[in-house]
């Protein structure tokens, strides 16, 4: 049975309302969010009933967060906790200003039960819980205090509030990532691999991937065949199996999840582990790459023109790292090739998906040859392409002159390139104003966009042009070109070996 609507407080005799949390409770000295424990029993949320959305799991992991980390209020109803509403919002990204879903979300949580067991036998009673059962949140408040801010008051219910104080083994996970993360799938998958990246074999659970659909999805069988004979009808609904087939859970889910949790964060690199029965997938697992290592440097620092091919990957929202392995396997004309096919496509869902694709698919059919193996002798290129390398080589190295030089601009001067660049990407590349806006040129995606922004509007405005002459290309080249040793050098004679 669902919650009432309307909750109201027992007991009216309590003489102070509840102390409000510390709004920068869960951030560090420069503002960013933290990292947090949680208890490895609480890494994987399987709802038996209903669902749980994404913006319902970051409400009650922030709401937990909150309650570890500040002491709660004793009233005659138990012990409470409060904080500001914009403090909730602000800290899960949330930015609608919409209570309606903010009250549903909630809803959620007190809704969804939660099952664990323990093998830890209590050392003062000598008993083992061998089985939980509790709700993910207990009666919850919306309070307008007396200076009329707008607070949200909570409590957990008894049996979870002491499983999670008494945890013997936790998992740490960054809640930065959390508030990047925009599909419920890759949160679920995040808390999972945060909960396995210490094991050894670098690899989660493994299960049959009718299993994971409740896991990554956070919907019930139970909800999903509701859903399913609402929409087509009792009968047809009972009979349809969810999503059928693993390419579709794959497709729709998997991949999607996999895709994002590589992007919003650079710890590390997930793939899904299939385990067939001849051509079927009976069953799945995930396995973790730690990125510090993973890929080996194909000979220490990238060129100029391998740079320029991995701040136009991450201009497209590639991560950095994804683009420099990438460049290290196949090479910067093969990345920045998959990054020219991307600007021509229309209509992509996913570009930095859709650039390492080609870039493995292309590797795969012959056009590159992955590493360092094979090094292939190469035509000598014509003199269309060789002005057209040299052009990249300009471009490249005014965008890394631009980079060089930032720290040193008056500040008065770098405000007024800031508020160039907001506007022009305001008009071309509006995706980049929030994460500009809020952060200014931390994230790799914008700070590869200002740079190159950069480089061409000085270019434009005080040199040669973004596309100069032959003749200044030629003069680039010349200066680019390493000294030729010197005649007293080159006359030396060898030392004999003895």
């Amino acid at each position: 049975m669902d919650p009432p609507a309307n909750r109201v407080r027992v007991n009216t005799a309590a003489t102070a309302p509840a102390a409000e949390v510390d709004p920068g409770t869960l951030r560090r000295a420069d503002g960013e969010l933290r990292t947090v424990r949680k208890p490895v029993e609480m890494a994987v949320l399987e709802p038996r009933t209903r669902r749980i959305t994404l913006w319902s799991r970051k409400a009650w992991l922030l709401l937990v967060s909150y309650s570890l980390n500040t002491e709660a209020a004793k009233i005659a109803d138990g012990m409470v906790w409060r904080i500001p509403l914009r403090t909730l919002m602000r800290d899960a990204s949330f930015s609608s200003r919409d209570h309606a879903h903010i009250k549903e979300s909630i809803r959620e949580c007190q809704r969804t039960l939660v099952e664990w067991s323990e093998s830890v036998r209590d050392p003062r009673t000598g008993e083992v819980r061998t089985w939980a059962s509790s709700q993910l949140l207990g009666s919850v408040e919306f309070v307008t205090n007396a200076a009329g801010r707008e607070c949200i008051e909570w409590s957990l219910p008894p049996t979870l509030l002491k499983e999670l104080r008494a945890y013997q083994h936790y998992y740490m996970l960054s809640l930065n990532v959390v508030a990047e993360i925009g599909l419920n799938s890759t949160l679920s998958l995040y808390e999972i691999v945060c909960r396995y990246r210490s094991n050894p074999s670098g690899l989660t659970m493994r299960r049959p991937w009718q299993e994971w659909v409740p896991v990554l999805t956070g919907e019930s069988d139970e909800s999903a065949r509701i859903r399913s004979q609402i929409r087509y009808g009792k009968q047809a609904g009972e009979a349809r199996e969810r999503y059928g087939e693993f390419r579709y859970f794959n497709r729709d889910v998997v991949q999607k999840a996999v895709r994002e949790l590589n992007a919003v964060q650079d710890e590390f690199l997930v793939e899904p582990v299939l385990i067939k029965e001849g051509r079927a997938v009976k069953e799945l697992q995930f396995r973790i790459h730690h990125r510090k290592g993973f890929v080996a440097a194909r000979g220490g620092e990238l060129s100029a023109q391998e740079q320029s091919a991995v701040d136009s990957a991450v201009g497209v929202g590639v991560n950095e790292k994804v683009a420099r392995s990438l460049v290290r396997q196949y090479g910067g004309e093969q990345l920045r090739a998959g990054v020219e096919q991307a600007g021509q496509a229309s209509g992509l869902q996913n570009p930095a998906g859709f650039v390492v694709a080609q870039v493995r698919a292309q590797a795969r059919a012959g056009d590159a040859a992955p590493g360092p193996a094979a090094a292939p002798t190469r035509p000598q290129p014509t003199p269309e392409e060789g002005m057209r390398l040299a052009l990249e080589d300009f471009r490249a190295s005014r965008v890394e002159n631009a980079k060089a030089h930032w720290p040193e601009v008056p500040v008065e001067v770098q405000e007024d390139y800031l508020r160039r660049f907001e506007a022009f990407a305001r008009e071309r590349f509006p995706y980049l104003l929030r994460d500009f806006t809020a952060t200014g040129l931390k994230k790799p995606i914008v700070r590869a966009n200002f740079f190159q922004w950069l480089a061409e509007t000085m270019a434009n405005e005080s040199g040669p042009g973004w596309t100069p002459s032959a003749e200044q290309l030629v003069a680039h080249l010349v200066a680019q070109a390493p000294p030729a040793p010197s005649p007293s050098a080159a006359a030396k004679p060898a030392r004999k070996r003895r």
